[in-house]
């Protein structure tokens, strides 16, 4: 009878899916329940518009794993001549083409499909695809479309690490790292050719964060895939240009409005969703876009969120699974179905700058420039002045913020003037300022304008037709020198022949860093006449100890905090010790505020610059460059064990205490090298031991993971009060929740039960049904004194 009651309730969430997918049940043209066939039942019979079988839907309880009722499904698909089979139990649904050659199994999906999708995959089936292999990748692949467009070879093979999971294996998400700069967008407009050109896609949807990255995609795209009529979603959606397109490419909001993702599309519309800057757009609201498509995905960035670094797996394992599911919702890695700090392919500014074949990239020249007022706000103490005859100290994130300093911008204007990196024809080099929000980036263009007129102009959200004014200033169009910006040109502006970037704000997040130095990092070559210059490097103008921070005090040790979702204050939060929302970036295209209507003062005393030293970056990268790279560690540990038989034969017998020994007395914290324990477990994402590490290095195995335990917690009260079903389903729901969302952690720890007005718990009928739950005091209770609660508090306040 349970059993029965089981699979009744995993039934009304399959109806709900499907009608999400446009089913009608009530229409048994469309939908027919309880087919019985050679002696036996088929749950459910989904049609095409002739009313013949499309699939065989096999229905199990909510607590059997579907999977397994697949070749009892495919007896009766056979039976029936059904091309498709889908296992579901409700929350948790199996997709099999079991005629396809090229698909021997079922795998996940996360929305059940249309009639209409597949009915498309049924006339696919009639011309399968050829392997995405087949089509070989060569360095001209795409010169007959422009001479002067050659692939490198990084580029290819980045290629072919996709090719050849997704062909031998029937891999469906990956993952790419690439430096900014590495030329990703032609990159992705060459695997999406030869997704297309395979039939391996028919249709493909490319996400971007911005209308102005969408916008400079197209300008690729026209050229390298015109015969797929690629579109802007924006637009095309209103020309009708739509219906006709192989290549879409969309931002993330215009998607999300009016959930037109849904309206617009079916869940299989696309084979293919490419996510550019992918560590902004899988989680919150978004996350729900990209889990609607049914697709092989694509994630590329050149900075991944590793939300699983530094922690402590086996705690977390044991005492609390809930806060590593937290986490892995939003780590980039495991998003793409990749091992922590392990993406498909990798590529960064090193290897960019050492390739054989290039360099293909350049390192900054860092002057370190500081103010007497700068010097102070950077000291613990910070700069004490008088406010309305009352002492106050700021620290260096509140200069602009709490106090506003017109001679020290200024100053760092005179400055920047001076030591900027000048073009071959002795103009200060194309430049970039990054202010603290947009009323200093209007103070500083006009600063820069009364020093030496024209010579400046501020690009921020605010400014009418700002994309075009950044379009032109990179095409050489503009007569200014200078684009004074927040954040609006941090990521996902490609200007080759920038020379200077002044940093005239704080950055406490290392991926911020990088990318805003990413803007820098492209090779460019100047033509005066028949000479030709090359761009060696750019000039870094640090006017607020940035390079210093990440090089000598920020901890790469320290866990990435779990971001609050739209909690704009967390950005905030204790920065000097690099406890931010690193999601948000320091600077905010917004007017300075200090909250409130406090009125923000003026100082106007005179500032002096009182240091200045410059620093030329090696070959190797900066720090927080370093700490991004796996490699230099594992060429280095592989030579080691080279060179140490001890270790080699410890790696051998799996005699973790000796490898844990031997490289702690012999190998950590050599002066030449600054590996140790908490480091590697920041630049690999995921916190294993020395001897995991050790033998991943080796090949010996790959690192651990401990998705199998998220549930203990909840098993293990519910066992302690012999919880019913639904009152077990209640709290594995409540659980989850507090696990994903701080706010609402500390709201349940209060006792405040609005939360239980959340969307999570309309399937097991909203908060009206909560009083059917006769011991949940007793059971919240236990929640609130888990191990699992204490420790998601502990990871939300880090």
């Amino acid at each position: 009878m349970s059993n029965t009651r089981n699979e009744a309730f995993s039934r009304i969430l399959i109806d709900a899916a499907l009608r999400e997918g446009g089913w009608k049940l009530e229409d048994s043209q469309q939908v027919q329940f309880e087919f019985h066939t050679s002696g036996k039942r088929a749950d459910y019979l989904l049609k095409d518009s002739m009313g013949r079988v499309l699939c065989i839907l096999e229905a199990k309880g909510e607590d059997h794993d579907p999977y397994d009722a697949k070749e009892q499904a495919r007896g009766y698909a056979e039976n029936l001549k059904a091309p498709f089979v889908i296992l579901s139990n409700g929350s948790e649904h199996w997709f099999w083409n079991y005629e396809r050659a090229d698909q021997r199994d079922a795998y996940r999906i996360e929305r059940l499909p249309s009639r209409q999708d597949m009915e498309r995959l049924r006339m696919k089936n009639l011309q399968p695809p050829r392997p995405l292999g087949s089509e070989v990748i060569a360095p001209d692949f795409l010169r007959h479309l422009k001479s002067d467009i050659m692939l490198r070879r990084y580029q290819i093979a980045a290629m072919d690490k996709i090719a050849e999971p997704f062909d031998g294996q029937g891999q469906r998400k990956f993952l790419l790292e690439m430096a900014t700069g590495t030329g990703k967008t032609l990159l992705c407009a060459a695997l999406i050719r030869r997704f297309l050109i395979t039939r391996n896609a028919e249709r493909v949807l490319f996400i971007v964060d911005r209308i102005e990255l969408a916008k400079q995609t197209m300008e690729d795209f026209a050229v390298v895939l015109p015969e797929f009529k690629p579109v802007i979603f924006k637009t095309a959606r209103r020309s009708g240009e739509l219906l006709g397109s192989s290549v879409v490419v969309a931002t993330i909001q215009s998607l999300m409005t009016d959930r037109r993702y849904r309206e617009e599309f079916t869940p299989f519309y696309f084979d293919l969703v490419i996510n550019d800057e992918a560590h902004r757009s899988i989680y919150g609201d978004a996350r729900e876009v990209v889990q609607f498509f049914q697709a092989t995905r694509i994630g590329l960035t050149a900075t991944p969120k590793a939300y699983l670094k530094n922690i402590n797996v086996e705690q977390l394992a044991e005492e609390n699974p809930k806060a590593l599911e937290a986490r892995q919702l939003r780590d980039t890695y495991h998003y793409f179905g990749c091992k922590p700090g392990f993406p498909t392919y990798r590529y960064d500014i090193i290897d960019a700058v050492k390739d054989p074949e290039g360099p293909f990239l350049c390192l900054p020249k860092i002057f370190d420039l500081r103010s007497d007022i700068t010097t102070q706000a950077l000291a613990d103490s910070g700069w004490s002045v008088y406010i309305n005859e009352q002492e106050e100290s700021f620290k260096i994130q509140d200069l602009e913020r709490k106090i506003f300093t017109p001679d020290r911008n200024r100053l760092m204007c005179e400055a920047f003037l001076k030591e900027a990196q000048r073009d071959p024809e002795n103009n200060i080099g194309k430049s970039i300022i990054f202010a603290v929000n947009q009323t200093h980036a209007t103070n500083l263009t006009k600063m820069f304008n009364a020093l030496q007129p024209g010579i400046a102009m501020t690009i921020t959200s605010r400014i009418p037709e700002a994309s075009t004014l950044a379009k032109e200033f990179r095409d050489g169009k503009r007569k200014e020198r200078i684009a004074v910006s927040v954040d609006m040109l941090s990521t996902g502006y490609n200007c080759r022949d920038l020379l200077n970037i002044g940093l005239m704000r704080p950055i406490f997040s290392p991926t911020e860093y990088i990318q805003v130095k990413g803007r820098g990092t492209r090779r460019f070559t100047f033509k005066v006449g028949n000479t030709a210059y090359e761009k060696s490097c750019f000039f870094l103008l640090d006017f607020c100890a940035v390079a210093e921070y990440f090089e000598e005090k920020y901890d790469y040790s320290q866990p990435l905090a779990v971001p609050r979702e739209r909690d704009k204050k967390a950005r905030k939060s204790s920065p000097i010790t690099g406890a931010v929302d690193v999601s948000s970036p320091a600077g905010t295209e917004t007017g300075a505020t200090t909250g409130g209507n406090k009125e923000i003062p003026t100082w106007v005393g005179t500032d002096m610059l009182v240091s200045r030293e410059i620093h030329v970056v090696g070959p190797n990268g900066e720090k927080v460059d370093v700490m991004t790279y796996r490699g230099s560690y594992e060429n280095d540990i592989q030579k080691f064990a080279e060179t140490t038989p001890e270790l080699k034969a410890a790696v051998d017998t799996e005699d973790d205490d000796a490898i844990e020994i031997i490289v702690n007395e012999r190998f950590y914290n050599r002066p030449e090298m600054f590996y140790s324990p908490d480091k590697l477990i920041l630049s690999y994402g995921v916190p294993a031991t020395t001897s995991a590490f050790v033998y991943n290095a080796l090949g010996k195995r790959p690192l651990p993971t401990k998705d199998d335990i998220i549930d203990d917690t909840v098993e293990s009260i519910a066992a302690r009060f012999d919880l019913r079903y639904n009152e077990q389903k209640w709290l594995e729901a409540t659980t989850q929740l507090l696990a994903e969302d701080p706010q609402v952690l500390r709201r349940f720890m209060k006792g405040d039960m609005t939360i239980f007005s959340a969307s999570q718990f309309n399937p097991l009928g909203g908060i009206n049904s909560l009083a059917r739950f006769e011991r949940r005091d007793e059971v919240f209770d236990a929640l609130r004194q888990s191990t699992l609660v204490r420790q998601t508090l502990l990871a939300a306040a880090s």
